[in-house]
């Protein structure tokens, strides 16, 4: 099958790639190495909606098919108050059982009959730069979005480059972050709503969530990304609460400048695969009344690996 590759318009990072087949998905073998070539980000164009196998099919060229967030606990999904724990196998039964697939995201306010659901207000407005799952041991390394319904305004996805602004970190900045971790909360979403079943932090100090180095390698290319996650309530460990939100602004407003990123304006059929280990994205608000389903699925992620210091 002969793929066709272009630019993104605007973007100094990633690739529209058309010409797959929806049913010859599993026969297309070069794709992740395109991905790392264009720095994490490809745009695939489909004639069609993909059905679950052909996303499932998709997602499997690019690694391990994991657990879709918030449906498992350790996996997005907070610990239950329980002092008896639920096994993965058995939530994964249970879940199937009401007939939902455990690898499957449905994102938007759009049911399963195509009508309009009760969003709270958070959902419609302005999602906060971050970087998916980064709260967890292990964050997923790819994420797959695929539009099944978008509005033709608003909800636009923003991606932010964190290899180029790694490149083109100031030296003194630079040597400042190296060898510091950020611990990632992960009370919020990135709609700026709390999560099902946890509790405010009074202050970064005592959010829960964990640390991963700040300057991470990636080991295919030898590259080294920033890994910033979210910033709502951030923490540098070892630094004063003051240092460490000083120092937090300066990076994200570094790293999050026009020249490092992309705005992708969606349409209804494509997929957008992106590695969360250089990209952070964000969404722009959308109209009250518009509708927007995405399916998110991810792969398997890998121990984030600290930039060596010597």
């Amino acid at each position: 099958m002969a793929l066709q590759i272009s630019e993104l318009t605007g973007s100094r990072f990633g690739a529209r790639v058309s010409g797959i087949s929806p049913g010859q998905i599993s026969d297309v073998s070069d794709l992740r190495q395109l991905h790392l070539e264009r720095l994490g980000l490809l745009c695939l164009e489909f004639d069609q909606l993909l059905k679950t196998e052909q996303l499932y099919a998709l997602t499997t060229l690019f690694g391990d098919a994991e657990f879709a967030p918030g449906m498992i606990t350790g996996y997005g999904k907070a610990d239950s108050n329980d002092d008896t724990p639920v096994d993965i196998e058995t939530q994964v039964a249970a879940l199937r059982a009401e007939g939902r697939d455990p690898y499957l995201a449905l994102l938007g306010n759009v049911d399963g009959n195509g009508q309009q659901r009760d969003m709270d207000q958070s959902f419609y407005g302005d999602w906060e730069w971050h970087t998916d799952m980064s709260y967890i041991p292990v964050p997923p390394t790819f994420s797959l979005l695929n539009a099944r319904q978008v509005p033709e305004s608003g909800g636009d996805t923003w991606f932010c480059n964190l290899i180029l602004a790694g490149r083109a970190l100031p030296g003194d900045l630079w040597q400042r972050v190296v060898g510091q971790t950020i611990k990632h909360d992960s009370t919020y979403g990135s709609s700026g709503a709390l999560r099902p079943g946890m509790a405010p932090p009074s202050s970064p100090l005592t959010a829960i969530g964990h640390a991963h180095p700040i300057l991470r390698e990636i080991p295919e290319t030898g590259e080294v990304a920033l890994f910033l996650g979210r910033r709502t309530n951030a923490y540098v460990p070892g630094l004063k609460l003051a240092d460490s939100e000083a120092l937090l602004n300066e990076l994200w407003a570094f790293a999050t400048q026009p020249a490092f990123c992309y705005r992708h304006h969606w349409k209804a059929g494509e997929v957008v695969v992106w590695d969360n280990r250089v990209l952070m994205h964000r969404r722009e608000p959308m109209n009250h009344g518009d509708s927007r389903l995405m399916w998110r699925t991810q792969t398997k992620g890998e121990v984030v690996q600290a930039f060596p210091l010597v």
